[in-house]
């Protein structure tokens, strides 16, 4: 009887330390953690890295990417062809300007030329990559260029930019500055 106790003793000392183990291992084998939320209202403070400009961008969930304003004077592509499509690749200096009058020369290169639908009808854009900041969060996002001087907000942020960081709150005040 005394050696059947020991056995199980024994057993059981096994299977903990195999429970122990296959924690462990399931513990290090476990999916990466989703980032953590924020919250962000109808307008924002965001930050084109690059450059250190500060921008009011109205957040739209309803646009795929995001928007910022670069009048056609105010974009310098390298060797530009007749074509937009063949400038896909391309060098490009952006001059970008917030409502503060602050403006500052970006240099990237130009992704994708876009259809973008909007109630005044659809047109064709130039798209770049442009790292934007809000809070914590540094994200490289999908940029339209696009002439926004007749608009309240140089920078509408899209879907984007928003996906998988921020939900958003339109009952939050008129304003979200930089965490």
């Amino acid at each position: 009887m005394g050696n059947h106790r020991l056995w199980m003793r024994g057993g059981l000392a096994l299977l903990g330390i195999s429970a122990i183990g296959t924690a462990m291992i399931a513990w290090a084998n476990r999916p990466p953690s989703t980032p953590a939320t924020m919250t962000i209202g109808p307008v924002a403070q965001i930050t084109e890295v690059s450059s250190g400009v500060d921008f009011l961008a109205r957040v739209d969930t309803g646009a795929a990417v995001s928007s910022i304003h670069c009048s056609p004077d105010d974009c310098k592509i390298e060797d530009a062809a007749e074509d937009p499509r063949e400038n896909i690749g391309k060098a490009v200096r952006l001059r970008v300007e917030n409502r503060d009058g602050q403006r500052a020369w970006i240099e990237t290169k130009i992704d994708d030329y876009a259809e973008v639908r909007s109630a005044n009808g659809a047109e064709h854009r130039y798209r770049v990559r442009l790292p934007l900041k809000y809070g914590t969060v540094n994200k490289v996002a999908i940029v339209n260029l696009n002439d926004r001087s007749r608009m309240t907000y140089r920078m509408l942020l899209g879907r984007d930019f928003l996906a998988g960081h921020f939900v958003v709150d339109v009952s939050q005040s008129r304003l979200n500055r930089s965490l």
